[in-house]
């Protein structure tokens, strides 16, 4: 049998508290990588400090408001890259449309977790 969990629900949602923190955890886990590597054509900006300013809020003594604070600079981020000069990889000659089309799709996920971490 496994462990049991105490589960806090948040009253004013009726959700469980730390779902917000949860659902963006999964997502860096799936999408982390893929994010990263999208961020090395960029100098300005590191793959792995922008997750851990992200994952930063994970943090027991943070909370969803937080959190969506985090994400919301994070979107902002990713789509002030759509005006910046990138340094494509080999296999990104002539594909710079398809950059900034993955720019938008994070931007656009990351975004989706803001709102329901505002939510909850």
């Amino acid at each position: 049998m496994g462990k049991l969990q105490t589960i806090e629900m948040n009253p004013g949602s009726g959700v469980p508290k730390d779902t917000a923190i949860r659902l963006t955890n999964e997502f860096l886990n799936r999408h982390g990588s893929g994010l990263d590597d999208l961020l090395r054509r960029f100098p300005g900006v590191h793959g792995p400090s922008f997750r851990r300013a992200i994952e930063a809020c994970f943090a027991p003594t943070e909370a969803a408001p937080e959190l969506a604070m985090a994400l919301d600079e994070a979107v902002d981020t990713l789509l002030s890259l759509q005006s910046e000069d990138c340094r494509p990889l080999p296999a990104d000659v002539g594909r710079r449309l398809q950059l900034d089309a993955g720019i938008r799709w994070y931007a656009a996920r990351l975004h989706d977790l803001s709102k329901a971490a505002r939510r909850m």
